[in-house]
């Protein structure tokens, strides 16, 4: 099926005031599309049509105040060419699990059968999932997962320990059931739909939001837990753990790619540039930035801890498919480093 050029077409984005949302909808307007923003409400809206005013009518705001319910995208995927839908629960303050898993899933499902519904000029649907949906690993040696893999063992978890599962947990299963839900929605419906679904797996997301940011505890979940691990003492065994990331420009890139690559169409797709410990990281940023150790500012951890990554990604499918070369891990604790130095976060 052709892919979705930018030429008089209009995307719609779901989740638009979030973190990876709000970089794609700068490079689509960059590259010349139109773009539809669903967000909560008018209010919630305001400093994203402020940022990208200059682009005029280009951007316009559609509000859908709660995404599970039925037939909330109804009018919203009207009369546009694709839809990214980047939207989902990302709170891991919360205790239920429905409180992860019924925004994820519902939200989703019902952005497809919106699309199926009243979508009748769009040609491709991008869902953003995570490689948490695939599966992860605690203690070397190190596994490798690919796009055929899925975290079932999440699910389980979760139905198991119920409210006592882990946020982590919970949050995985949440993408695993949204993920497999958009599949056996569009496997089913294939024949009949004149749009084709890709799903986008991002590993950890590190680099600069563009959204407002007031201080560390109101970045988004995957930002925080980046800060968390280099901003705040931690165990030998919490440094040992591994981690896989992925420049938030990239992922941006990367889901914009999946628009205008015709073989990117019906396709499951994981982008992640590497992995590291995170003590590795700090040894990093002790290289980068030593006075933010010898100040005193960044905690050093243990340096001559040994930490081996426990888990990576395979990531050939992707990258033939999209075109993508990503940022290596210097480029992206850099830049995460001069953003958060930039919002005083360093001063002391």
């Amino acid at each position: 099926m052709p892919a979705v050029e930018a030429t008089g077409t209009r995307t719609l984005v779901t989740g638009a005031n979030g973190y990876i949302a709000y970089w794609i909808i700068r490079y689509l307007l960059q590259q010349g599309y139109s773009v539809r923003a669903v967000v909560r409400s008018l209010a919630k809206g305001q400093h994203l049509k402020e940022t990208y005013s200059s682009f005029g009518e280009k951007l316009d705001l559609f509000v859908v105040e709660d995404i599970t319910k039925a037939g909330a995208y109804d009018d919203a995927v009207k009369d546009v060419d694709a839809i990214i839908h980047t939207a989902t629960a990302s709170d891991f303050t919360k205790v239920e699990p429905e409180d992860y898993i019924k925004p994820a899933v519902d939200g989703t499902i019902g952005v497809l059968e919106s699309a199926q519904k009243f979508g009748n000029k769009i040609k491709r649907v991008i869902v953003t999932s995570s490689v948490a949906a695939v599966g992860f690993t605690s203690a070397p040696p190190t596994v490798t997962f690919d796009e055929s893999q899925w975290n079932d063992q999440a699910v389980e978890l979760t139905n198991t320990l119920g409210k006592e599962a882990p946020p982590m947990v919970k949050y995985s299963a949440s993408k695993v059931l949204a993920e497999k839900a958009a599949w056996d929605f569009y496997n089913k419906l294939k024949s009949e739909l004149q749009w084709e679904l890709v799903t986008i797996l991002p590993s950890h997301v590190v680099g600069p939001p563009l959204q407002v940011v007031k201080g560390p505890e109101t970045l988004n979940i995957s930002e925080w837990l980046f800060w968390d691990a280099i901003a705040n003492p931690k165990s030998d065994e919490e440094l040992k753990g591994t981690y896989n990331y992925i420049h938030v420009q990239d992922i941006a890139l990367a889901h914009i790619a999946a628009l205008q690559k015709e073989k990117a169409g019906g396709q499951r797709i994981i982008v992640s540039a590497g992995a590291s410990t995170w003590q590795e990281t700090r040894n990093l940023i002790n290289r980068l930035k030593p006075e933010l150790h010898s100040k005193g500012i960044l905690p050093r951890g243990n340096p001559s801890l040994e930490t081996t990554v426990s888990f990576v990604y395979n990531v050939d499918k992707g990258k033939k498919i999209l075109g993508l070369e990503y940022a290596d891990e210097e480029k992206v604790v850099q830049d995460a480093l001069t953003d958060f130095e930039a919002r005083g976060y360093f001063n002391k």
